[in-house]
């Protein structure tokens, strides 16, 4: 049989039976007794809700699994009307692949019930997927990465559910409301009862949602440790108790701090803010619960730059265009320090990558993200725009206001990820430049563009 769709004992555990069926390129086993006998067909999604509702993780499937009654044997292809009868059958039991038996009820084929229509052939190469997640879950899809973020899960395909508090707004989806594969939900991922309610039937969890940046982690405190900490632990605690491997944390290159060397995932961490804090020990827990089956991503992003829907003018690259734009000036504090760049479509470029890389190559892993050739330091960005602005005016400031300094190696995701950024400063700042001038954001010194505000009543689109 040439697929990829897992055939496993009917006695191996619960447990072990989601980790096989999260290894191959299906989200579903066809399940064999002792004898090699067919005994049923299961999906990843059924065995989960097995766990929900109480089941031990170790029981062995012939004990939560009822046997089938109704199979296709070889020879019911020849006979076009009982053949017609059972896809009637499996259609309204909605499964999607079936298995072919020979007299000794031992699987010889498999075929796509759109093929058996056809006089079942082979199941062609169209019906395998790069992996098996269709469904992904993405809490803060709402937000600057957000929303790019979702679009591109989309535009692969896949269902997408956002769980998103919108506490800057929901502009940044409504595009998108009435997209059938999308699900928007109005809520907090620090309640527990939420979180668990959003992974039914979900292959992958994208963590983005955060209290981001110094200035929004000195203003909310509390906050911060809530939301970066303790209901990251809860959300990856609750992923591994349902046996989804696939968690992607959004995590900071801040927690470098300042260095004097490039820094690769292995380098100390030393955080200079209490956002860069949470999110190391964020990456400690996530790490620590790694098992059989729960095996984490850790991104640590580089500071993003770009347009997107949800826009941000406290970004250095953005606000520095902002600036250029609105009082013909650039300001510049300090600007001997060093930071990793990276635009946000490429940011975004990322995830959907770890989402169709197999498990194998980014479970368990931490990836700084982002490009050697966009490490600069501050004073250099401001350059780089004055320029592409036509001459725009630097001035620069004594400061020791931010004292993050790191440069940062990417060697790491370029070599297991094949990642490249496509985009740079200069493209960026004249997008947002354009999107400035065309009025498409009509004040951007509205609060809604500004983390540390927490706030969307000055929203104006």
């Amino acid at each position: 049989m040439e697929n990829n769709i897992v055939i496993i004992s009917n006695k191996l555990s619960l447990k072990k039976a989601i980790n096989s069926i999260e290894h191959s390129d299906f989200n579903i086993a066809l399940l064999i007794d002792e004898e090699n006998k067919y005994y049923s067909q299961i999906s990843i999604y059924k065995l989960r809700r097995l766990i929900l509702s109480g089941s031990d993780i170790n029981s062995t499937l012939n004990e939560l699994v009822p046997n089938d009654k109704v199979f296709v044997f070889e020879n019911n292809l020849k006979n076009q009307k009982k053949l017609d009868e059972l896809i009637k059958y499996f259609e309204l039991q909605n499964i999607e692949y079936i298995p072919i038996l020979n007299d000794k009820k031992e699987i010889i084929d498999i075929y796509h019930i759109n093929d058996s229509k056809k006089n079942i052939s082979i199941m062609p190469n169209e019906h395998k997927q790069n992996n098996n997640v269709k469904n992904v879950l993405v809490i803060g899809g709402a937000g600057y990465l957000g929303n790019v973020v979702v679009r591109k899960i989309l535009d692969s395909g896949r269902f997408v559910r956002v769980l998103d508090n919108f506490i800057y707004g929901n502009q940044a989806l409504r595009d998108l409301e009435k997209n059938p594969n999308i699900e928007i939900i109005n809520g907090d991922f620090r309640n527990i009862e939420t979180v668990v309610s959003c992974l039914k039937d979900i292959d992958a969890v994208i963590l983005l949602a955060a209290v981001v940046g110094d200035p929004a982690s000195k203003a909310r405190p509390i906050q911060t440790i809530e939301t970066n900490l303790i209901a990251a632990q809860s959300l990856a605690f609750a992923c591994k108790t349902q046996c989804i491997s696939r968690l992607i944390y959004a995590s900071t290159c801040s927690v470098y701090g300042k260095g004097n060397k490039f820094l690769n995932e292995n380098s100390p961490l030393n955080p200079v803010s209490l956002y860069a804090r949470t999110k190391i020990a964020s990456e400690k827990s996530i790490l620590n619960m790694a098992n059989y089956n729960f095996a984490p991503t850790i991104l640590r992003m580089s500071t993003l730059y770009g347009y997107s829907k949800r826009m941000r003018f406290d970004l250095v690259v953005n606000t520095m265009t902002m600036k250029a734009f609105t009082d013909n000036k650039i300001q510049v504090f300090g600007g001997e320090q060093w930071r990793p760049l990276l635009h946000v479509d490429d940011a975004a470029d990322v995830y959907l990558k770890c989402i169709e890389a197999p498990l194998n190559t980014v479970g368990n892993q931490i990836f700084n993200v982002g490009s050697e050739k966009q490490n600069y330091q501050i004073k250099d960005i401001a350059k780089i725009i004055s320029n592409t602005l036509k001459n725009i005016t630097i001035e620069t400031l004594k400061s020791d206001i931010d004292n993050r300094n790191y440069q940062v190696s990417f060697q790491k995701i370029k070599n297991i990820l094949n990642f490249e950024p496509r985009n740079n400063i200069k493209t960026a700042c004249k997008e947002i430049f354009n999107v400035l001038n065309e009025k498409i954001i009509k004040n951007p010194k509205a609060k809604i563009y500004y983390n540390h505000y927490f706030d969307s009543t000055e929203e104006i689109l």
